[in-house]
């Protein structure tokens, strides 16, 4: 049996996506027996600008933001180091559904397991109540001495493997629970940019993705001065096209590929291609076909002392 726990960034900000920040795990032969093996990694993040109020009192959250490890380097150790062993469990049902989430994100798979166990509602069985007890309460409930900081994956995963054993199989076995289902929800990003690329969203409507300063912020390749685009082109409505110069510079051209996700939301990736004779004439053709004007994505204000004017 492996006894998991994660520690992540709820991501509050933006992408709804409980970025993980480290996987900690403990191999057991079954509850309460010994630990044959642990497994430990710290994620450096990647999808989210700001930490939630709970992820910056993580107190090994260092060590993830020092890390040089990305999400599917992790998963790759995490399902290599659980080799044949299918049997998963954890205090709650949220840890696999992030874990899946995760994967989903990175548009990878998580090997599926033979069967899964809420030890959190296991416990709350062999007391006889209704309440989801924390991994703390529980610890201090059975009298484990709590040597090591909560809130580290590999430090809760070893102390739901010890209060297992005060569990009992029989409501063990009653815990079982298959995740994902009905409740889970769609992966949130439909792809993933590629190295030259840069993703922006998500947004709420083709227009205001479009428009959005994040979109059509450019960045000159030779000098690195910051230009905007005002007008794109397009022929299908997913490619966009926009000529773009540096004062000083060649010309260049930007393309932003624009996908609506399973939520109903929109994402827009960007880049640079050069231009070429076969790059103005997609440009070119596109210009020909249809336009989309970009308007502010911010409300106007009005001048100090004076009124409003419309034109």
């Amino acid at each position: 049996m492996i006894i998991l726990d994660l520690e992540f960034n709820s991501g509050l900000y933006g992408v709804s996506l409980e970025e993980i920040l480290q996987i900690g795990a403990v191999k057991v032969d079954g509850p309460g027996g010994t630990v044959r093996d642990t497994f430990s990694v710290y994620i450096r993040p990647s999808v989210h600008k700001r930490l939630s109020p709970a992820a910056k009192v993580l107190p090994e959250l260092p060590r993830s933001m020092e890390s040089t490890v990305s999400f599917p380097e992790a998963l790759e150790s995490f399902e290599e180091w659980c080799g044949g062993d299918g049997v998963f469990a954890e205090w709650g049902r949220n840890d696999v559904r992030i874990l899946r989430k995760n994967a989903l994100y990175w548009g990878l798979e998580v090997r599926a397991g033979e069967r899964y166990f809420d030890l959190q509602a296991a416990f709350s069985r062999r007391l006889g109540i209704r309440d989801s007890l924390p991994l703390a309460t529980a610890v201090d409930y059975c009298g484990i001495p709590d040597t090591f900081v909560f809130h580290d994956a590999l430090n809760d995963a070893m102390y739901t493997a010890v209060v297992s054993g005060y569990i009992g199989r029989r409501w063990v076995e009653e815990s079982c629970f298959t995740p994902g289902g009905k409740d889970e929800k769609p992966v949130i990003a439909p792809k993933l940019p590629k190295k030259n690329q840069t993703r922006s969203g998500p947004f709420d409507s083709r227009k205001q993705a479009l428009s959005s300063r994040l979109s059509r912020r450019v960045t000159c390749p030779e000098c690195g001065a910051v230009l905007c685009v005002n007008e794109w082109a397009t022929q299908d409505g997913e490619l966009f096209y926009a000529r773009c110069s540096c004062h000083g510079h060649a010309r260049f051209i930007r393309r932003l590929r624009l996908l609506e996700a399973p939520d109903g939301r929109f994402w827009t990736y960007t880049d640079t291609l050069s231009y070429s004779t076969d790059n103005i004439r997609i440009l070119n053709e596109a210009k020909n076909h249809a336009r989309h004007t970009c308007s502010s994505d911010k409300p106007g204000r009005r001048r100090r002392g004076g009124r409003s004017k419309t034109l």
